[in-house]
């Protein structure tokens, strides 16, 4: 079967897209040493974490996947932090370094700053929208929540309920195809919502442009994706049935 094409562009875009944001991150030169590495460090985990989440996605371990793709989300944060001039992003990484900053407040911060030039989210919301509603989407999946237990359950593909019988499977690799797929367009939209923050921030290589809006409309055209009917709290909903 086919890859879909958001797919096949996150597999040319994921790789190089670090690579970008890596060595511009290295390039930092604030006067703190310690403030020029964080938004480094905040990369190397994002990568780590959706890294580890698609390998957990194909074992069937679906709510730890789910876990990862919160990180991803959160160091998104602070990798955009580092991307703002020096003497502006290092008051924000000195205080949330030293417990004065939440990762709301901060992100707080990038909606009144920066994310009014950035446009439009996946669909028609704008950037604020998309970012946030995302943020708090995610947040049930820092602790054992029954959201997150959700994601433990496999409903094999084809099965209609009968009555109130359980067609649902537990265990501790319990591979649910439906589960996996919408977690891989959420690794999809880590990595374009990182393309978009270099790109927005004049730090994308100019062929690399074109590649981004490719993606995000073959992204909001996902039918694994509500096309913006729903907010981020119901897309990430454990259980969707689709037709």
């Amino acid at each position: 079967m086919n890859k879909p094409r958001w797919l096949v562009l996150m597999d040319e875009l994921l790789w190089p897209t670090v690579g970008f944001a890596s060595e511009r991150l290295e390039s930092r030169a604030g006067p703190d040493l310690t403030l020029n590495v964080i938004p480094q460090c905040a990369l190397y985990h994002f990568i780590y974490c959706i890294d580890a989440s698609m390998q957990t996605n194909e074992k069937g371990r679906h709510s730890a996947s789910m876990c990862l793709v919160r990180q991803c989300v959160e160091s998104l944060t602070i990798v955009e932090v580092g991307l703002l001039p020096v003497e502006h992003g290092d008051v924000i990484l000195d205080k949330w370094y030293r417990g004065r900053l939440s990762h709301g407040t901060v992100r707080g911060t990038l909606e009144r700053e920066s994310w009014s030039r950035y446009g439009k989210g996946l669909w028609s919301e704008s950037w604020a929208e998309f970012s946030g509603q995302l943020a708090r989407a995610v947040q049930p999946y820092a602790h054992y929540s029954p959201e997150l237990l959700g994601w433990q359950f496999a409903v094999p593909p084809g099965v209609k309920l009968v009555g109130n019988k359980s067609v649902a499977r537990i265990g501790p690799e319990t591979y649910d195809p439906l589960k996996a797929s919408r977690i891989t367009v959420l690794h999809a939209i880590m990595c374009w919502a990182l393309c978009r923050i270099l790109a927005e921030n004049g730090h994308l290589p100019p062929d690399k442009q074109a590649v981004v809006v490719e993606m995000g409309a073959e992204l909001s055209r996902s039918k694994l994706l509500s096309g913006g009917a729903l907010s981020w709290s119901q897309e990430l909903w454990p259980h969707m049935f689709f037709k």
